[in-house]
């Protein structure tokens, strides 16, 4: 019955956030009102939101790419946080993280055979 997940990941400027994921990470804005964001890039779609009391800390997600090494390039060349070059790990992902400049961690993953 599950058809999709939208992760929430909490900023304290979600504005600001919303110029980072749209600028930097290369999403488009389909929703904002400076406490959330719907943010969008081809078929993945991450909600921004206001740290408070209830969401507090930090979040992560993970998205599954078609081209790691690909995106990986395209987002050291906007210094966007990525932390360090993609990895072909045993379980069969081609992985790399980026952290946001809130400290959400977002780890992108190409399958491989």
């Amino acid at each position: 019955m599950l058809e999709k997940i939208m992760p929430e990941l909490p900023l304290n400027d979600v504005t600001a956030g919303v110029a980072y994921y749209r600028d930097v990470l290369g999403f488009s804005v389909n929703f904002e009102n400076g406490e959330i964001g719907v943010m969008d890039r081809d078929a993945a779609r991450i909600l921004l939101i206001a740290r408070t009391e209830r969401h507090t800390g930090i979040g992560s997600c993970y998205v599954y790419v078609a081209d790691a090494d690909a995106l990986h390039a395209e987002l050291m060349g906007k210094r966007a946080g990525v932390q360090g070059e993609p990895v072909s790990r045993p379980w069969g992902l081609r992985e790399f993280e980026v952290l946001d400049p809130e400290g959400n961690r977002i780890t992108f993953g190409q399958p491989f055979e």
